[in-house]
Protein backbone atom coordinates (compact mmCIF):
# COMPACT_ATOMS: atom_id res chain seq x y z
CA UNK A 1 0.00 0.00 0.00
CA UNK A 2 0.88 3.86 -0.44
CA UNK A 3 2.11 5.54 2.26
CA UNK A 4 -0.66 7.55 2.57
CA UNK A 5 -3.33 4.88 2.45
CA UNK A 6 -1.40 2.84 5.60
CA UNK A 7 -0.77 5.55 8.03
CA UNK A 8 -4.42 6.88 6.99
CA UNK A 9 -6.22 3.48 8.20
CA UNK A 10 -3.39 2.39 10.93
CA UNK A 11 -3.02 6.14 12.52
CA UNK A 12 -6.49 7.57 11.76
CA UNK A 13 -4.30 10.52 11.04
CA UNK A 14 -3.81 13.79 8.49
CA UNK A 15 -1.75 12.66 5.88
CA UNK A 16 -0.51 15.44 3.33
CA UNK A 17 1.87 14.21 0.23
CA UNK A 18 4.27 16.96 -1.38
CA UNK A 19 6.13 16.48 -4.39
CA UNK A 20 10.01 17.24 -4.66
CA UNK A 21 9.43 20.62 -6.26
CA UNK A 22 7.17 21.35 -3.15
CA UNK A 23 7.93 19.94 -0.47
CA UNK A 24 10.67 22.45 0.91
CA UNK A 25 7.58 25.48 0.30
CA UNK A 26 5.30 22.91 2.64
CA UNK A 27 7.79 22.38 5.30
CA UNK A 28 7.48 26.50 5.74
CA UNK A 29 3.97 26.99 5.66
CA UNK A 30 2.30 24.28 7.41
CA UNK A 31 3.66 22.29 10.59
CA UNK A 32 3.75 18.78 10.50
CA UNK A 33 4.26 16.15 13.71
CA UNK A 34 6.32 13.58 11.32
CA UNK A 35 7.88 13.98 7.60
CA UNK A 36 8.15 10.92 5.25
CA UNK A 37 10.72 11.37 2.89
CA UNK A 38 12.64 9.55 0.78
CA UNK A 39 16.36 9.41 1.38
CA UNK A 40 17.54 9.93 -2.19
CA UNK A 41 15.29 13.11 -1.72
CA UNK A 42 17.41 14.60 1.08
CA UNK A 43 20.91 13.15 -0.21
CA UNK A 44 20.10 15.62 -3.66
CA UNK A 45 19.28 18.17 -1.46
CA UNK A 46 21.45 21.09 -0.99
CA UNK A 47 22.51 22.02 2.39
CA UNK A 48 19.19 24.51 2.83
CA UNK A 49 17.12 22.07 2.46
CA UNK A 50 18.56 19.81 4.83
CA UNK A 51 18.83 22.69 7.20
CA UNK A 52 15.01 23.38 6.67
CA UNK A 53 14.14 19.76 6.96
CA UNK A 54 15.82 19.61 10.33
CA UNK A 55 14.46 23.28 11.67
CA UNK A 56 10.50 21.88 10.51
CA UNK A 57 10.40 20.77 14.22
CA UNK A 58 8.90 17.21 12.79
CA UNK A 59 9.68 14.06 13.42
CA UNK A 60 11.60 12.35 10.55
CA UNK A 61 11.31 8.95 8.72
CA UNK A 62 13.35 8.31 5.99
CA UNK A 63 12.41 5.68 2.94
CA UNK A 64 14.79 3.92 0.71
CA UNK A 65 14.99 1.37 -1.83
CA UNK A 66 18.95 1.17 -1.05
CA UNK A 67 20.07 -1.58 0.90
CA UNK A 68 23.56 0.61 1.98
CA UNK A 69 20.71 2.85 3.99
CA UNK A 70 19.49 0.88 6.10
CA UNK A 71 21.85 1.56 8.87
CA UNK A 72 20.98 5.13 8.91
CA UNK A 73 22.31 8.14 6.69
CA UNK A 74 25.49 9.62 7.36
CA UNK A 75 24.62 12.80 9.39
CA UNK A 76 21.07 12.01 10.26
CA UNK A 77 21.92 9.84 13.21
CA UNK A 78 18.82 8.31 14.89
CA UNK A 79 16.42 8.87 12.42
CA UNK A 80 14.80 5.63 11.20
CA UNK A 81 14.76 4.37 7.60
CA UNK A 82 11.98 1.72 6.57
CA UNK A 83 12.79 -0.02 3.61
CA UNK A 84 10.91 0.17 0.32
CA UNK A 85 8.87 -1.38 -0.85
CA UNK A 86 8.11 -1.42 2.73
CA UNK A 87 5.88 -3.80 5.42
CA UNK A 88 3.29 -1.61 6.74
CA UNK A 89 4.13 -2.25 10.66
CA UNK A 90 7.46 -1.24 10.17
CA UNK A 91 5.90 1.98 8.38
CA UNK A 92 3.82 2.28 11.19
CA UNK A 93 5.93 1.81 14.18
CA UNK A 94 8.62 4.20 12.74
CA UNK A 95 6.32 6.77 12.25
CA UNK A 96 4.60 6.01 16.23
CA UNK A 97 8.39 6.53 17.71
CA UNK A 98 9.54 9.74 15.72
CA UNK A 99 5.89 11.05 16.40
CA UNK A 100 7.45 10.75 20.17
CA UNK A 101 10.67 12.63 19.95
Amino acid sequence: MEVETVLTEALACEVKIATPRTYAMDLEQDLFDVVVIDSALVRGESEDAALRLRACGAGLVFTTLSIDDMDGLKGWDGIAVVAKPFDDHHLVDAVKNAARL
